[in-house]
């Protein structure tokens, strides 16, 4: 069994794909960050004419090295260096805590040497990467102002992270996490969690298990679960902390029917775990926006140990089912991804300011549409794995204004001994997953008309 993810070696197979990385990097970046396009897109369109890509070795790197890079252009583009070689090698420099692979190739094609290159990707703080410019740039000081890796809209658009510190370090601190790469978190999905935690122990991996969801664990970023038994079967998948959170918060009981609203944000994730607390009783309704991903969910959910789940094409703008048909809805829209930027640094660079109200008028009228379908007593669940003011507690503030049936119902934090008042706000640096908002809703009065 594969212990963990690929290792920095100084194997000549790697030379191919670390040279293709550099010569597609300058297209990649300019997709991107000028023209709004996301990496995975990006990356196939400046690969569509290349020969032989398929028989690489290790196409991940490409990925990972440019996920790397636009992490980092906040950085690395004020400082003119003149080859995609250099920029790439010091972003894997500043986000990894060794010389990958990839690295190694580039140094040697720019004349680096590899003994005096210094990686400060496990460097606590702002001053160990401000450290690793210093040593790159051989001077004294350097501007490595956090904030300019991030677009100039979030500081006005993102509120100060809760905390006994000052504002100004409890920014710093949510900056810091949204710049690591995130952790592999994984959640069983049917069959005993000890079971399945000891079969990660036999195959050399440490799961570390979270206190109070004895049910998710953390792993290593990117770590290769290819040959785990159970992660073949379905028993076990990757699936965020925050979102976990979700089908916490949600709380269904056996028997309740439940529509998961666009499924297809998550591959089905959060629908199937509502399907594992409800003990595969009930029905839940998991609608998508493309049949494309509704096809992939469906065959993912179909190795589950759980078949209560179906997966549907939404038409349009119409909602599933007949009012107040549902115990439960759970809603999530579209939104600016602030939270998943550890994971997606490209999305930083997809979003505009004026983006932001647009988002925001339509994750309420989705989440007005979703309001009809619930029975009285019912649950509303809206989540957004975003920070921004108007796309979360804006949105439920609009919400509740217009919809005098609605109110907020109180819930446990579902990753901290605490109560919550109906919203909770999951943040990178204090709980080591995505960003998101959740909020938790119950209808009190019947449809007019009913």
């Amino acid at each position: 069994m594969r212990r963990r993810p690929r290792q920095s070696t100084t194997q000549p197979g790697f030379a191919p794909a670390a040279e293709l990385t550099a010569a597609i990097a300058p297209a990649v970046v300019h997709a991107v960050v000028q023209e709004r396009r996301r990496l995975a897109p990006a990356i196939a369109s400046a690969l569509k004419d290349r020969p032989r890509v398929r028989d690489l070795k290790d196409r991940g790197g490409i990925t990972r090295s440019l996920r790397a890079l636009l992490r980092w252009w906040g950085w690395i583009e004020t400082l003119h260096l003149r080859r995609a070689e250099e920029q790439l090698l010091l972003a894997s420099l500043l986000d990894l805590p060794e010389v990958s692979a990839f690295g190694r190739v580039w140094a040697a094609r720019i004349a680096r040497p590899v003994d005096r290159l210094v990686p400060v990707g496990d460097a606590p703080g702002w001053t160990g990467r401000a450290e690793g410019l210093k040593r790159w740039l051989g001077v004294q000081a350097v501007n490595a102002d956090p904030w300019r890796l991030f677009p100039a809209w979030m500081r006005d658009h993102v509120p100060i992270p809760p905390g006994e510190a000052t504002p100004k370090v409890r920014r710093l601190d949510l900056l810091a996490a949204l710049q690591t790469r995130s952790p592999s978190w994984v959640a069983v999905r049917g069959g005993d969690p000890k079971a399945i935690w000891n079969e990660l122990r036999e195959a050399e991996l440490k799961p570390w298990i979270h206190r109070r969801v004895v049910s998710a664990a953390k792993l290593p970023p990117e770590t290769d679960l290819a040959s785990i038994e159970s992660f073949e079967s379905g028993r076990l998948v990757i699936q965020d902390l925050a979102s976990q959170a979700v089908g916490l918060v949600c709380d269904p009981d056996p028997g309740e029917r439940w529509w998961d609203v666009r499924g297809e944000v998550d591959g089905g994730l959060v629908a199937l775990h509502l399907a594992a607390l409800m003990g595969g009783k009930g029905s839940v309704v998991c609608t998508f926006d493309a049949e494309r991903r509704r096809h992939e969910a469906a065959l993912r959910l179909r190795r589950s140990a759980f078949h209560n789940v179906t997966t549907k094409l939404r038409e349009g703008q119409h909602p599933v089912g007949k009012a107040a048909s549902f115990d439960g809805v759970v809603v999530e829209p579209p939104s600016s991804g602030t939270g998943t930027w550890r994971r997606h640094p490209d999305a930083r660079w997809s979003v505009a300011a004026e983006d932001i109200p647009r988002l925001a008028a339509e994750q309420l009228r989705l989440l007005d549409v979703a309001s009809t379908r619930i029975k009285p007593g019912g649950t509303l669940v809206y989540t957004v794995p975003t920070l921004t003011r108007a796309e979360t507690s804006g949105v439920i503030e609009a919400f509740l204004e217009q919809h005098g049936g609605y109110q907020l119902q109180p819930f446990p934090h579902p990753l901290e001994d605490t109560t919550t008042g109906g919203t909770v706000t999951i943040w990178p640096h204090l709980h080591d997953g995505d960003g998101r908002f959740i909020a938790r809703m119950i209808r009190t009065t019947s449809p007019a008309g009913a």
